[in-house]
C-alpha cells in the first residue's frame, strides 16, 4: 500500500482535464490517526476557473482488507474508524 500511495504523491501537483477544462491537482500528505496495519492520508485540492475545493482521501489495511474513504475532510476523519470496523467485520463474518 505504501508504494501505492507514494506513487500518487510522487508529483505534489498536476493537471487533469474535466471534459474540456483544465483542473489542477496538488497533493499534501498529511497525519492520519493509527488505525490498522498501515494507514495513509491525503488532501487533494482541485483548482478550476478560479475555484478550489478540497478532498480528503485517507486509506487504512488491517490484513488484507483495503478501506479508502474519500470526502470532505471532516466527514473522512469522523467515519474512518466505522468504516474500518463494518469492513473488518463484514470480511470475517462473510
Amino acid at each position: 500500500m505504501d508504494r501505492i500511495f507514494e506513487a500518487i504523491t510522487s508529483c505534489p501537483t498536476y493537471q487533469v482535464l474535466a471534459g474540456s477544462t483544465p483542473v489542477t491537482v496538488t497533493t499534501q500528505k498529511v497525519f492520519v490517526a493509527r488505525v490498522g496495519d498501515e494507514h495513509w492520508s491525503q488532501l487533494l485540492t482541485f483548482t478550476a476557473g478560479g475555484r478550489s475545493s478540497i478532498v480528503k482521501q485517507t486509506a487504512v489495511r488491517t490484513g488484507t482488507v483495503v478501506v479508502v474513504v474519500s470526502g470532505s475532510p471532516a466527514l473522512v476523519d469522523a467515519h474512518m474508524r466505522k468504516a474500518v470496523a463494518k469492513a473488518t467485520v463484514i470480511r470475517s463474518t462473510g
